[in-house]
């Protein structure tokens, strides 16, 4: 009992560096941060003296490239741009995608004759073009139903590491629905002249199997689906018969009782497959409609301008302003490495 207090008082004393170390470590930590703050402030101070310094030479590349910026504006304001969603059909937008990145290869080259030989036109009519390009057009709503439907039929074994995003980064330019292209042209004429000839592909073996393929099987699924809207024709006709003739006391006319006495749905399970029947037949037409060509047009109009904004001028005075700052700095750095030079000649 003696020796108790004194044991309390030792781990007291024991306490007292731990402590002692922990409010260096604050100490340290804040003093550290201070230092960041200061480095950072200090830093901006020299940026602003150089700026200060170098204030003629940075404004006069600045105000040069908001004038190469709006001349390029005022440029592309002339020019006219048709912008047209199409959707292929028959594994021929890999081969549409090729089209037009040739087409583009071939305006960056000015071989307007071969460009007026693969569109069938003239070459003052190629010339006028200045840009084709082809990308996917999409939103999320329509990927999400894609991935349903591929969740649907896959086992959910192998769906586990196979998240929406990873679908979306798996597809490929040529696996999407629809395809956006632009064409670009000095001439609003030309535009009108040469947009079909541009989304136009060629038909090879491979895009010609694949639209028999599909003609073929949705012929076989009309007519498969037309029997089975005459079986259910008939089965509603011979339920409705049933009903009429039964004489079953508290029958409301739309149930069928059978032997058990239990009023059966049969007649209303009929209704509603055939109105199932009946959507998926509508749906089946569509796709049949649609593979008439191989490529279809969804929209198409020609605007005045670029229609992506391409920002000429923002980006005319960042580039002066970069510019303007390397002009700034050259002196600086020349001087850096004279001076570095001579301390380790």
């Amino acid at each position: 009992m003696e020796n108790q207090p004194q044991n309390n008082q030792e781990q007291e004393v024991d306490l007292v560096p731990v402590f002692v170390w922990i409010s260096n470590g604050f100490k340290n930590l804040f003093t550290g941060i201070g230092k960041v703050f200061k480095g950072i402030s200090h830093f901006l101070i020299l940026f602003l003296i150089f700026i200060q310094k170098n204030l003629i030479i940075i404004a006069i590349t600045s105000i040069a490239g908001i004038a190469l910026g709006w001349y390029l504006n005022l440029k592309s304001s002339d020019q006219f741009t048709a912008q047209v969603v199409v959707q292929p059909n028959f594994k021929s937008a890999g081969q549409l995608i090729s089209n037009i990145n040739y087409y583009q290869s071939l305006v960056e080259q000015e071989d307007f004759e071969k460009l007026a030989q693969e569109l069938n036109t003239s070459k003052d009519k190629t010339s006028k073009i200045t840009s084709l390009s082809i990308r996917p057009e999409f939103n999320d709503t329509e990927l999400l139903e894609e991935y349903d439907q591929l969740a649907r039929k896959s086992d959910t074994m192998a769906l586990e590491n196979f998240s929406f995003e990873g679908f979306k980064a798996a597809k490929r330019d040529q696996d999407y629905k629809f395809q956006l292209i632009e064409v670009a042209s000095m001439d609003r004429t030309v535009l009108e002249n040469v947009i079909d000839n541009v989304i136009k592909v060629k038909e090879n073996s491979i895009i010609k199997a694949e639209q028999q393929a599909l003609k073929e099987t949705v012929d076989f699924d009309l007519k498969s689906m037309n029997y089975q809207l005459i079986e259910l024709d008939s089965l509603i006709a011979a339920y409705q018969t049933a009903i009429k003739s039964s004489d079953v006391q508290g029958g409301n006319g739309t149930n069928l009782y059978l032997g058990d006495q239990k009023p059966s749905e049969a007649l209303k399970n009929l209704f509603d497959q055939k109105r199932n029947l009946l959507y998926q037949m509508s749906s089946v037409r569509q796709d049949k409609y649609s593979y008439n060509n191989t490529i279809n047009v969804i929209s198409q109009y020609i605007k005045k301008g670029m229609i992506e904004k391409k920002h000429y001028r923002l980006k005319g005075a960042l580039i002066g302003l970069g510019f303007g700052l390397l002009i700034a700095l050259f002196p600086l750095i020349w001087r850096f490495l004279k001076n570095y030079e001579k301390e380790n000649a």
